[in-house]
């Protein structure tokens, strides 16, 4: 799977991308939500794990482009946040993705994530 990483914190992503590297899937990073939209045009993707808390755009709002970029093409959102989906930003964001991980990330669950497939939108 070709994995995008979307998470202001540089060195958590790019820890996230060799943890994905590793388990022989494709991962770039993008530290922005403009860096992020602009990777996503110029690439397919299966999967983006998206911060909720970017600091030029909400992670909510390039979930929606993203989603609506993808139209019919099989896509995997991932929230990845410190909220979680008990608190009212995780709340709000958690009906946009598919599934959602609260930071610290659980390895486990992300490798059981990537394991399946996307389903189509």
């Amino acid at each position: 799977m070709n994995v995008l990483i979307v998470d202001d914190n540089a060195s958590a992503a790019e820890l996230l991308q060799e943890l994905i590297v590793l388990q022989d899937h494709t991962a770039r990073c993008a530290f922005t939500a403009q860096e992020a939209i602009e990777t996503f045009d110029s690439e397919h993707f299966d999967v983006a794990l998206v911060d909720l808390t970017l600091p030029d755009r909400p992670g909510t709002d390039v979930a929606r482009h993203l989603r609506q970029t993808a139209q019919d093409r099989p896509l995997m959102l991932v929230a990845i946040s410190g909220y979680g989906v008990g608190d009212a930003a995780g709340a709000q964001a958690a009906p946009l993705f598919d599934h959602y991980l609260q930071k610290p990330i659980d390895f486990d669950a992300l490798d059981r994530l990537l394991a399946t497939p996307p389903a189509a939108a």
